[in-house]
């Protein structure tokens, strides 16, 4: 193997930090999950909005809140009158907006479940659809609602009615708006999901809240998957949203978000990857950016370079777990708090000069048991897309300008930003 000198200095800079540390040193029954230790996560019911029905020039925003497995970050928005708030995974490789709701087969959240028979606001929605609209719908002849039907790539699914309901927002005045006849999914049949009351859906399709005369932009500045407590992680929705950094160009295909990957670099390292890799052909590969995803996950080429490297650092320093695979289980014994600081940064560079850095906590996730920690990447199994996912986006601003079509990226600390 031929070592270059770039990688050389990486690997001993990584050595000489681990040695100065060493030396210094699922139920069918609806259920709530217990409050003593999700306290975090239990949203606080907004007063009566003082505007109803119509948009403010403030800032519509939502506090978020992240968790860790899996890694996501959710959305603090009420639904319904009387509202009721909901935690929602942002994600903005989907489109609807779904709940749970009551009755139904569902999955323990934090917070109380929705019920659409209390709600004054609540009406089924008419079941139209569009071509690559995301959930499948159908109208049910003998109940006279729209059906609707949505699987991730993950497996998980969501099944119910679709509806119209109103939704509140806090805005950055700490007034409250609403907003009424928003399209969202009723979820009766859940599967696959955790802690959260649904999804909120930030794709570009037909189905998504973007649609509904939010403005052209939409930003989200995300800390530490690990720390729940910080007040400071934020969604802005509508003009009032932050778009900063270096921008890249934004692509809208078959309602997914994409950019231009360009190339991968660890530390100094710019690894040989063909750019080809990245690129989309039709439907095929590509590089699209989804919050709703909790790994990134790389084309096999990109995936097989970039895993070589990392191993090849690690190694000289970590065990591999039992039953370790480069797929499956790209896992190692040891702190990763511990262990990892100073391990060399991994870069994707896009179109236009902006950067997205991964560092040792946005690469590596601990496991549970405080011993181990693995690789939040994985392979792509099923095509040659890449995924940017939540775990990557971890200390940035990333901002949406879809009249402009743009992303940006700032690597910064939300309360700097929004101070």
């Amino acid at each position: 193997m031929t070592i270059s000198l770039t990688l050389l200095t990486t690997i001993l800079i990584f050595l000489i930090a681990q040695e100065s540390r060493l030396l210094h040193s699922k139920s069918n029954k609806p259920q709530e999950l217990p409050k003593e230790k999700t306290g975090y996560l239990h949203s606080k019911p907004p007063p009566v909005s003082r505007l109803d029905n119509m948009w403010t020039t403030v800032n519509i925003i939502s506090h978020v809140t992240p968790i860790t497995r899996p890694a996501a970050f959710l959305a603090n928005i009420s639904i319904g009158d009387p509202p009721v708030p909901q935690l929602l995974l942002i994600d903005t490789g989907s489109d609807l907006t779904w709940i749970q709701c009551l009755p139904c087969k569902c999955y323990p959240q934090t917070i109380p479940f929705y019920r659409p028979s209390r709600s004054s606001t609540y009406r089924d929605a008419s079941c139209k659809s569009a071509t690559h609209a995301m959930p499948r719908i159908s109208h049910d002849e003998r109940t006279k609602t729209c059906q609707y039907y949505l699987q991730y790539r993950d497996y998980s699914s969501t099944r119910g009615t679709l509806a119209e309901e109103k939704l509140t927002f806090q805005t950055s005045d700490d007034g409250f708006v609403s907003k009424q006849d928003i399209v969202i999914g009723c979820g009766q049949d859940n599967f696959g999901f955790t802690q959260y009351s649904g999804v909120l859906g930030l794709g570009p399709g037909k189905f998504s809240i973007l649609n509904r005369n939010l403005g052209s932009k939409f930003s989200y500045c995300f800390g530490s998957v690990t720390d729940p407590t910080n007040p400071h992680n934020i969604l802005i929705l509508g003009d009032g949203a932050r778009t900063e950094g270096y921008p890249t160009p934004l692509h809208i295909f078959q309602d997914r978000y994409y950019l231009d990957l360009q190339a991968i670099s660890l530390g100094q390292k710019l690894l040989d990857i063909k750019p080809g890799v990245f690129k989309r052909y039709g439907s095929q590969g590509g590089t699209v950016i989804d919050t709703g995803s909790s790994p990134t996950i790389l084309a096999r080429e990109a995936y097989d370079t970039l895993f070589d490297e990392i191993d090849f650092i690690l190694g000289d320093v970590h065990t591999r777990v039992k039953d370790w695979d480069q797929y499956t289980k790209p896992c190692y014994e040891g702190n990763m708090k511990l262990n990892l600081l100073g391990f060399p940064v991994v870069t994707f560079h896009f179109a236009g000069g902006a950067e997205l850095t991964l560092d040792f906590e946005s690469l590596f996730a601990e496991r549970e048991n405080g011993e181990s920690f693995c690789l939040a990447m994985s392979m792509n199994k099923f095509d040659d897309m890449s995924v940017i996912g939540a775990m990557a986006q971890q200390h940035y601003n990333v901002g949406f300008d879809l009249l402009a079509m743009n992303v940006y990226f700032q690597r910064t600390d939300c309360e700097i930003l929004h101070s």
